[in-house]
């Protein structure tokens, strides 16, 4: 079962600061770049949106012509920021749903029809929490139809790797003034990993690199785009929150399509 750390009123309140939540896509620092990765038209099409957090992603979908948008989140909070986020005579076209991913038969919070019924599959930083990851890329293969395509992204693995996450001040000739190390650690000891984030311990599930792919070969995706995200000297990619890092890569953004040859693998 995934923790739902967002049903933590503390913890929720402290996370709608954010920018990310409070500026929707202009605080998600990774998103020119994720963009990019999805279909270069959404008119028409129908989309699911696993992690839905507070819908921005679905309500950008829906701005952008989607014909339809199934959004799921575990988090009864979010579900409700999105909600209210999201009128229905703006958006009457996204269906939101509670679903834990990591229990859940994601086909079964489906209508009949919706089966293998989805043009677009989209995961904006959700995908490190759930313990089984392959179980879950199963069920988004099998909502695709033949020729749709999976964009997600993930905390990159070298970020989630160290088993006591934490910047080191770095020191000697030549490091730029503040900038931080990220010692980097036990990144093929894949596992659980506990951090304390926001005054609260939260659970993520740590990957290599070449496990994301795999698993999504596993069940059938042929994976079309591999790319990192971090920051870097061009002002887009800055983040006001973050430390001067040396530009560690932050995410892994991932696009896989279902081929239209594929059969379903569920």
């Amino acid at each position: 079962m995934s923790q739902n750390i967002y049903d933590s009123i503390p913890f929720f309140e402290s996370y709608s600061k954010y920018p990310r939540m409070e500026k929707g896509l202009a605080g998600a620092s990774e998103w020119p770049l994720l963009e990019t990765m999805l279909p270069p038209s959404l008119v028409s099409k129908t989309v699911l949106d696993l992690g839905c957090g507070d819908g921005w992603f679905s309500r950008w979908a829906l701005d952008q012509g989607a014909k339809a948008v199934c959004a799921m989140d575990v988090s009864k909070n979010m579900l409700s920021r999105a909600r209210a986020l999201s009128p229905p005579d703006q958006y009457s076209g996204i269906t939101f749903r509670q679903v834990d991913m990591d229990i859940e038969v994601l086909s079964e919070k489906l209508d009949p029809e919706e089966e293998a019924a989805y043009d677009v599959a989209f995961s904006g930083l959700a995908l490190h929490y759930l313990v089984n990851l392959e179980a879950a890329l199963r069920q988004v293969f099998r909502s695709l139809s033949p020729g749709g395509l999976f964009v997600f992204s993930v905390e990159h693995p070298i970020f989630t790797a160290p088993q006591r996450p934490g910047f080191n001040k770095k020191t000697g000739a030549g490091a730029a003034q503040g900038q931080q190390d990220w010692p980097l650690s036990s990144y093929f000891a894949e596992g659980e990993r506990e951090v304390n984030w926001l005054g609260a311990p939260v659970r993520k599930q740590h990957r290599t690199i070449s496990s994301y792919l795999k698993a999504l070969r596993t069940v059938g995706f042929e994976v079309v785009v591999v790319d990192e995200w971090g920051v870097s000297e061009d002002d887009s990619r800055k983040h006001p929150d973050w430390p001067n890092d040396g530009g560690i890569p932050r995410f892994l953004l991932i696009s896989a399509m279902k081929r239209v040859d594929a059969a379903d693998s569920l």
